[in-house]
């Protein structure tokens, strides 16, 4: 028994001291691990970004000239929708889906001059 006292020599300090640094270390780590989820989801990856300039693209296209998405609009990965709001305003939703099927929709609402 005497011997068990002479070699783990460890005192109550250090042991605090070590179990308050192992806390620490894990509530920054978990900090990490939430900053890195939030910042790394899919609506911050490239695709994303280049499938909302698609859309964006083809709204504008249907703005310009409708026939120059006429034959786009025939792709089945391509839906546009216009519908009325009131006199005045019209809503048109494009939904359009990308080689992964990731189906990304946007509304744009257009005024329209009587």
């Amino acid at each position: 028994m005497a011997s068990l006292k002479k070699c783990c020599n460890l005192a109550a300090n250090s042991l605090l001291e070590s179990v308050i640094a192992l806390t620490i270390i894990s509530v920054c780590l978990y900090f990490a691990i939430m900053i890195f989820a939030s910042v790394y989801t899919p609506k911050t990856s490239a695709k994303f970004y280049s499938t909302q300039n698609k859309v964006n693209e083809l709204f504008y296209l249907s703005q310009i000239k409708s026939d120059s998405i006429s034959n786009e609009s025939e792709d089945e990965n391509l839906l546009i929708e216009e519908e009325p709001v009131n006199d005045n305003l019209k809503k048109i939703s494009i939904q359009y889906k990308d080689s992964t099927q990731f189906k990304f929709e946007k509304s744009f609402y257009v005024q329209i001059n009587p």
